[in-house]
């Protein structure tokens, strides 16, 4: 085998690179001189840009289109009312139903003073000439003012006595605007003397 022998080389195995001729830059600059860095390549932009001179599109999104038969028509205008629709004039008056609740409420009831107070507010009915003729003591009464079939039930229990007559008129009037029945109110004031209160309690009691 043949042997080599390095020390008979005329130059180095590994020479020294030689200067780049031509004066032109080295691959590497320099310590301490600023390097010439060019400008970095143009990105490609991910969509495409409109036209600089163009306008922007319109009507973007979804169109939806409708066919005829499903397009809703706007109603047919109302003929304009001639007249106006009449209404209610009638006051409705709870005055009297307050006041009940309100004496309810109460330890000790007198009913007897709710009714005067409802009796002093009404207004006198105004007889005319053309009454019917009948019982000249009922009339009497009824051309005080009291109502004749209240005056026609107390004339028939207690006669010409003006002071039964006045508190059997008080009382029925009450007891009959709470809704009790002409004959049932008649019979407990009759039991009771005229007693409101009395009345009252039995018509509560004999209701349970």
């Amino acid at each position: 085998m043949d042997s080599y022998d390095f020390r008979n080389r005329a130059s180095p195995m590994y020479s020294r690179p030689g200067a780049v001729s031509g004066g032109g830059a080295s691959m590497y600059p320099r310590v301490g001189q600023a390097g010439h860095v060019g400008p970095p390549p143009a990105r490609q932009a991910p969509y495409p840009q409109p036209h600089p001179g163009s306008a922007p599109p319109t009507g973007l999104g979804i169109r939806v289109v409708i066919k005829p038969e499903y397009r809703i028509t706007p109603p047919p205008p109302l003929a304009p009312q001639t007249a106006e629709v009449p209404r209610s004039t009638f006051h409705y008056d709870f005055d009297f139903e307050k006041k009940i609740l309100a004496e309810a409420e109460k330890g000790t009831q007198n009913w007897s003073r709710i009714a005067a107070e409802t009796q002093s507010t009404k207004i006198a009915p105004s007889t005319s000439s053309t009454e019917p003729v009948g019982d000249p003591i009922v009339n009497k009464y009824v051309a005080s003012g009291l109502p004749r079939e209240a005056v026609s039930l107390a004339v028939h229990n207690y006669g010409d006595n003006p002071i039964k007559v006045r508190e059997f008129v008080k009382g029925y009037n009450l007891l009959r605007e709470m809704g009790f029945s002409s004959k049932n109110v008649a019979e407990a004031l009759a039991m009771y003397d005229n007693d409101t209160d009395k009345a009252l309690a039995y018509f509560l009691n004999s209701s349970q």
